[in-house]
Formats: C-alpha cells, sequence, structure tokens
C-alpha cells in the first residue's frame, strides 16, 4: 500500500480546476468587503447575536455574512434566497465537522492510499464499497474509513464499512457520513460497558466480533426510523 499522505485540510479546496493567477486581485476584493463589513457592523446596521460570538471564527464570519446580506436585501428578499441562505450556512457547519473529524481526501490521495487509480477509486465509490463525499460537484472521502493497519484492513479499506453502506443504500451521503461518525450511547450487545459513548467508526477500528457487528448492521437498518434500540 502506498504511504499515508498529508490529509487533505477541509479549508484547502485544491482541486483540477483552472486556478486565477493573480492572487493579489481577489486578496484585494476580500479585503474591501471584510471592511465593509466590518464598518456595516461597527454602525450597528448589522446586528450580531450572542450565539453567534459563541461559534468558531469561520462561523462567526459567515453569520455575520449573511446578516450583512440580509440587511442589503431585506426587502428583496425571496424564499429562495432565503433557502440559499440557510444552505450555505449548513454547508459551513457541515464542512467544519468533517475538519474537527479529521479531514477528508480528493480522489487523487485515496487513488495514491490506496495504490490504485483514480478510476478504481470511482468504481469502488459507485459500487458502494467506499463512503464518498460530493463537495461543489467533486467527491470526497472521509479519512476514518482508510487503514494501513492489516487486522482491520481489507485493501486498504476498514473493515466492515462496504458491508454497512450497502444497508445505508437509498440515504445522502451527509446521513450515511453522521451515521458512522455521530456519537451514541446506544446499549449494543457485546459493547462493552454498555451504555458507553461510542461512534460507529471507533467501533470497527476495535476489530468488533461477530456478534457485536450483527449489532451495527441492526442500527443500519432501523437508521432514520424510530426504533434506534
Amino acid at each position: 500500500m502506498a504511504t499515508v499522505i498529508q490529509k487533505r485540510n477541509i479549508n484547502d479546496r485544491s482541486s483540477d480546476k483552472p486556478i486565477y493567477q493573480d492572487s493579489g486581485t481577489p486578496a484585494a476584493r476580500l479585503q474591501n468587503f471584510i471592511q465593509e463589513l466590518a464598518d456595516d457592523v461597527r454602525s450597528g446596521n448589522t446586528q450580531i447575536s450572542q450565539a453567534s460570538m459563541a461559534h468558531t471564527d469561520a462561523i462567526f464570519a459567515l453569520d455575520a455574512i449573511i446578516e450583512y446580506m440580509k440587511n442589503r436585501a431585506v426587502s428583496s428578499m425571496t424564499t429562495e434566497k432565503n433557502r440559499q441562505l440557510r444552505r450555505l450556512h449548513s454547508k459551513a457547519l457541515f464542512l467544519q465537522t468533517l475538519e474537527k473529524d479529521g479531514g477528508v481526501y480528493n480522489s487523487a490521495q485515496a487513488a495514491e492510499i490506496l495504490g490504485k487509480t483514480k478510476t478504481t477509486v470511482r468504481n469502488w465509490k459507485d459500487a458502494g464499497q467506499l463512503l464518498a463525499l460530493e463537495i461543489d460537484g467533486e467527491f470526497y472521502y472521509p479519512v476514518f474509513q482508510f487503514t494501513e493497519a492489516d487486522s482491520i484492513s481489507d485493501k486498504g479499506v476498514l473493515k466492515g464499512v462496504p458491508e454497512l453502506l450497502k444497508d445505508l443504500k437509498g440515504f445522502s451521503d451527509r446521513m450515511r457520513y453522521s451515521f458512522f461518525m455521530e456519537e451514541r450511547n446506544t446499549v449494543l450487545n457485546g459493547l462493552i460497558p454498555a451504555g458507553r459513548v461510542f461512534t460507529i467508526a471507533e467501533i470497527l477500528k476495535n476489530k468488533p466480533d461477530q456478534e457485536l457487528m450483527a449489532e451495527l448492521h441492526r442500527l443500519a437498518r432501523v437508521y432514520g426510523t424510530q426504533d434506534v434500540a
């Protein structure tokens, strides 16, 4: 297997898309906008909530931008514009969650880690053997599902992930990601101590026995329903 390379920082938007070569111009435009926004906050036109101040700088900045844009467009705000703003805010929160959980790999990085081609990675994604997240029209692969530990690896992929993905067929990529990474305290047969906090990814990395693996499949089958016990 190829040597693991530096995982992709979620704020690094590098891709195969053409890059605007003059970095000074976009930086200057961004500075102009930030200055305009800061002046508007100082004047009191853009109100900053107490709850927003408790967020990270990235989420706080997005909240401020959204409030600023709302003030500018309040007279012409439409349902679609509101929907777009909510979607943007949700995306920022999700990207922050990905970064906290360890980040993602782009297709080229995933291929290098697995020692495969990008075509193979795409085929594994399409076949449900890898979890991929679509972000801005490109696919990224959460880090948690890759491992070099032979005892828990199947061709570089964490054992159990492909099988559980089959149970989650039909769910969105974000829902499937949440299944593996959200913290739970559900009582599971074979999990010690009973009722402790865990994630599905954590259990898979600790070589679950047949009984515990059956419990994970049960959770996957009832995922998204009211029956989570």
